[in-house]
C-alpha cells in the first residue's frame, strides 16, 4: 500500500529546471525523465514559486537564473517552504569561466543550507547522482508529513470520541441529579393536593419552587459545556469552578463526600468551555478516587509564578492516591486504571485542553496515610497574543508545562 502512494505522489511530484540561457534547461530534463525522474523546465525562478511545494522534489538552477530578480525569487521560495520541507537546491555553477556570478553563487552557497553545486559542465553520471540524493531526502521529507498529518487525524478522533464520552457522562449525570428533585417535587405536588389550609399549601408551594430552581440550575450548568465560545474569552473562573462542581452534588451526596469550594475573584484568558471540560474530568477523578467517602477541595485564587500572573484552579481529594509507577504514563492516550469504566483519555485530554489554553498543569500525590492527590491548572490572566495585536490587550508571554511533584 505504502509503495503504491509513493508511485502515485512520484507521478504528481517534479524537478524544475530553471536555465534561461542556452539548451541546459532542455537537455537537463531529457537525461531527468529519460531516467525516471519527473522534471519540467521553466524560464525563470519566479515561476518555480508559483507551483505548490508539496508537488516540487527539488529546484537544477543555472547561475544565470540567479540575475537579475533570480536570488531574491529563490529568497522568497525558501522562505515559503512550510515547517516540514527543507527544499533540495542543485545549482550548476560555471565556476572560474564565468567570475560574475561567483559572488552569486557564494551567497546562494551561504544562505541555502540544502544546495548541491556542480560545476559545469556536468557529467550525467555526477548530475544523476545527485538527482537520486535530493529525490531520496524530499520522499523521506513528503513521508514525515503524511506520518504527522495523519497522527493529527487521529488525535483529532481521538479529542472528539473523549467528548463524546464527556458528553454521554454528563447526560448520565444530568439524568441521575434531576431525577432527585423531581421525586421531591412529585411528593410536594402529592401534599399540596391534601393540605387542609391555604398557608400549608403555600409553604409546600415554595418549596416546590425550590426544587424547579434546582432543577434549572443543573440543566443550565449542562448547558454551558457545549453553549460557550471555543475562543480564549475573559472568564470568571470561581463561577466556572462552581458550576463545574454543580454537576456532582448528587454524587458527592451518596457517596458522603464532604465538599467546600473557596473562591477569590479570579479571572483568566481561556475558553470556557474547554476549561470546565477539563475541571469536569478533574473532579470526576476525584470522587472516583473516594469510593468510600472523603472530602474534595476545590480552591481558586490567584498567582504570580515564572514571572506571570496565572488564575489557578486547585482540586484536591482524600482518596487512594496515585502509584508511583503510574504516574510516568498519567497523561498518556488510552491508559487508565479504572478498567472498562474509563476511556484512558481523560487526562490526556485534560492535559492538550490546559496546553491549548497556554496552562499548566501540575500535580501531586501520596498513597501513603493520609493519601490523596492534588491537581493545579494554572490559567493565564494575560490575553492572547491575537487579542494583543487586534490592540486590545498588551502581550505578555506565556508558557506551557506539564509537571508531577
Amino acid at each position: 500500500m505504502n509503495q503504491v502512494v509513493t508511485n502515485r505522489r512520484s507521478a504528481l511530484c517534479r524537478f524544475l529546471v530553471v536555465a534561461p540561457v542556452g539548451r541546459d534547461g532542455e537537455l537537463v530534463c531529457a537525461l531527468l525523465n529519460g531516467s525516471g525522474y519527473a522534471s519540467e523546465s521553466v524560464s525563470t525562478i519566479a515561476e518555480a514559486g508559483q507551483v505548490e511545494s508539496s508537488l516540487l522534489l527539488g529546484l537544477i538552477l543555472t547561475d544565470e537564473a540567479l540575475g537579475r530578480e533570480g536570488l531574491d525569487a529563490l529568497r522568497a521560495i525558501v522562505a515559503a517552504q512550510p515547517d516540514w520541507s527543507d527544499l533540495p537546491v542543485m545549482l550548476l555553477t560555471s565556476g572560474p569561466v564565468e567570475p560574475r556570478y561567483s559572488a552569486i553563487a557564494t551567497q546562494v552557497r551561504m544562505e541555502i543550507r540544502s544546495l548541491i553545486l556542480l560545476d559545469r559542465p556536468v557529467r550525467k553520471e555526477l548530475l544523476l547522482s545527485a538527482v537520486q540524493a535530493a529525490y531520496t531526502s524530499r520522499m523521506k521529507q513528503l513521508e514525515v508529513r503524511d506520518a504527522a498529518a495523519k497522527q493529527s487525524r487521529t488525535d483529532e478522533a481521538l479529542r472528539n470520541s473523549e467528548k463524546l464520552a464527556v458528553a454521554g457522562r454528563l447526560a448520565a449525570t444530568m439524568a441521575h441529579e434531576v431525577n432527585n428533585p423531581l421525586e421531591a417535587l412529585g411528593n410536594l405536588l402529592y401534599l399540596v393536593e391534601h393540605c387542609d389550609t391555604l398557608e400549608e399549601a403555600q409553604s409546600l408551594g415554595r418549596l416546590a419552587t425550590t426544587e424547579l430552581g434546582r432543577i434549572s440550575e443543573i440543566i443550565d450548568n449542562t448547558l454551558r459545556l457545549h453553549r460557550a465560545p471555543a475562543k480564549a474569552t475573559l472568564t470568571d473562573i470561581g463561577e466556572l469552578a462552581s458550576s463545574a462542581l454543580a454537576l456532582f452534588r448528587g454524587k458527592i451526596r451518596e457517596r458522603h463526600i464532604s465538599d467546600s469550594l473557596m473562591a477569590q475573584k479570579s479571572y483568566a484568558f481561556c475558553s470556557e468551555g474547554e476549561i470546565r471540560q477539563a475541571l469536569v474530568n478533574l473532579i470526576g477523578n476525584a470522587l472516583d478516587a473516594m469510593a468510600d467517602g472523603g472530602r474534595l477541595i476545590v480552591r481558586v485564587s490567584t498567582v504570580t509564578t515564572n514571572g506571570g500572573r496565572y488564575a489557578r484552579i486547585t482540586v484536591a481529594d482524600t482518596g487512594t492516591g496515585i502509584r508511583k509507577e503510574v504516574r510516568p504514563s498519567l497523561f498518556t492516550q488510552f491508559f487508565t486504571t479504572k478498567g472498562r469504566l474509563g476511556t484512558g483519555l481523560g487526562l490526556w485530554l485534560t492535559r492538550d485542553i490546559v496546553h491549548r489554553n497556554r496552562g499548566k498543569l501540575r500535580f501531586r500525590s501520596r498513597v501513603d496515610s493520609p493519601s490523596g492527590t492534588i491537581f493545579a491548572l494554572y490559567l493565564p490572566c494575560t490575553p492572547p497574543l491575537d487579542l494583543v495585536v487586534s490592540g486590545a490587550h498588551r502581550p505578555d508571554g506565556e508558557q506551557t508545562e506539564v509537571e508531577a511533584a
